[in-house]
């Protein structure tokens, strides 16, 4: 009898030895299995064509890409008629695009504003080489902003595992008149984006200057 409950209480202590180690191999295998979708979902998604129409419906652009990262391929801007015309072509691809047509112009002409952002960005800080927006016109570079131009200091980002970013939101293209305090510019509209640390820059989609900055609240990191 002493043998046999012996034998009773080393099963007992097997058996919760191995509940023990399978609870401990469930909670392993649950945090491999977040931390993969976390890098997953922090993978760059490969480009793709694009398409990216003024508000208004007048005008569109397709983004075309060359190769499955970057920068590079062909960007095509029609206006819309009933057989669309072409009127301007970039030598760039990207993912995220802006147009406004009929956009005033120093010169009192009208002319379409594109504006183009960069591809996903590599790494942990803002530089001069990764490209975070640009301004063009009438087939023409009006100005171009680093990462480091928008975010004015190296670690003004928010970054994830592989990438980061310097600009929060994008509200798209606004009408100066509507906002007090603001310098008017050439074509009367302004292209605004709040950065990450809570600035709301407005651009002149005419000439690609900044011609505003107000502070705010940084976004969440």
């Amino acid at each position: 009898m002493p043998r046999s409950r012996g034998m009773t209480y080393s099963a007992r202590l097997l058996t919760l030895v191995r509940v023990l180690m399978r609870q401990r191999l469930l909670t392993l295998t649950c945090l491999l299995v977040t931390l993969c979708v976390g890098v997953r979902a922090d993978e760059e998604a490969s480009n793709v064509p694009h398409v990216a129409v003024d508000q208004y419906g007048r005008c569109y652009a397709k983004s075309v890409p060359a190769e499955s990262y970057g920068s590079k391929g062909e960007t095509n801007v029609y206006a819309v008629d009933r057989q669309d015309r072409l009127v301007e072509t970039y030598a760039w691809y990207s993912g995220q695009v802006y147009l406004q047509c009929f956009t005033p112009m120093p010169d009192r002409q009208v002319a379409i504003s594109v504006v183009q952002f960069g591809p996903w960005a590599r790494g942990r800080k803002a530089n001069d080489d990764d490209l975070a927006l640009a301004f063009y016109a009438r087939g023409k570079l009006l100005r171009r902003y680093s990462t480091l131009d928008i975010a004015g200091s190296p670690d003004r980002i928010s970054n994830s595992v592989s990438h980061y970013t310097v600009i929060s939101r994008v509200e798209g293209y606004v009408q100066v008149r509507r906002l007090e305090g603001i310098v008017r510019s050439a074509s009367e509209s302004a292209f605004a984006v709040v950065t990450v640390d809570g600035r709301r820059l407005l651009f002149d989609p005419a000439t690609g200057d900044i011609i505003a900055s107000v502070d705010g609240e940084p976004s969440g990191r």
